[in-house]
């Protein structure tokens, strides 16, 4: 099932974990933008302190609020630390050959030929990023010396990493830690996996464009943290895609 309006999963003094739809903003990037997820919540069950993480405009699924300044250095703790998990499910296309891409702006992509990941041996995208395209509203991954160029983003000075954690047909079980903006849109892609429907990265394998009314089939369905009053591991979980693929056909 496929949710339009936002909704809250869950709410504590300390945090809240709250749906955020497709097509909507995590929180305001522009002066003009408005209709957030943010302001929903805000007006919804003040106060709230921020955001943990965003989700893309186009991606749906779970996101967390930190109500207090003491929660929202409690969780930022456990972001730098990598104890924060989010999980997501992608319905990929039909794999093609990544060959094509480096004329894209990619760099040669990994090896995937023993592609069968699993929770406990997951296979691990690692990468800088940097900003590309016209607008530079798209991101390229970059395998080489990030901190010799002003435009890299790096983790910590380190790679950003995409576990996948397992693949059910054409649905991809990823998680990660620490985000870049679209970087698991990206990583897939660059291992010629891209998500269904992606109206950004659906060029690169001159495929044809995603519709207005198609949904990008990404969700964040999983959320794993530790509580900041009780010390107990947290966890949220919706539908992953692999139970509602069809919706995105």
């Amino acid at each position: 099932m496929i949710l339009n309006q936002p909704y809250i999963v869950e709410e504590t003094n300390d945090f809240a974990v709250v749906f955020k739809p497709q097509k909507m903003h995590s929180a305001m990037l522009k002066q003009k933008d408005g209709g957030t997820l943010f302001e929903w919540y805000s007006a919804k069950s003040p106060p709230v302190f921020d955001l943990m993480h965003r989700l893309d405009f186009e991606t749906h699924g779970l996101v967390l609020f930190a109500k207090t300044i003491k929660s929202f250095e409690f969780f930022k703790a456990l972001q730098d630390r990598g104890e924060f998990i989010k999980e997501y499910s992608a319905v990929c296309t039909n794999a093609v050959s990544a060959d094509s891409v480096s004329a894209e702006g990619f760099p040669p992509p990994p090896d995937i030929e023993h592609l069968n990941p699993s929770p406990e041996k997951p296979f691990i995208i690692e990468s800088y990023f940097r900003p590309y395209g016209r607008g530079r509203k798209l991101v390229r991954p970059v395998i080489n010396d990030g901190k010799k160029h002003k435009e890299i983003a790096t983790d910590k000075g380190g790679f950003y990493k995409t576990e996948i954690t397992g693949i059910d047909d054409n649905v991809f079980t990823v998680r990660i830690r620490r985000g870049f903006r679209h970087q698991i849109r990206c990583h897939l892609c660059w291992i010629g996996f891209p998500i269904l429907n992606d109206p950004l990265y659906d060029q690169v394998y001159n495929q044809s464009p995603a519709k207005p009314d198609q949904n990008l089939a990404l969700r964040a369905h999983a959320l794993f943290f530790t509580d900041p009053s009780s010390g107990k591991q947290r966890e949220y979980c919706i539908e992953p895609l692999s139970l509602i693929v069809p919706a995105f056909r």
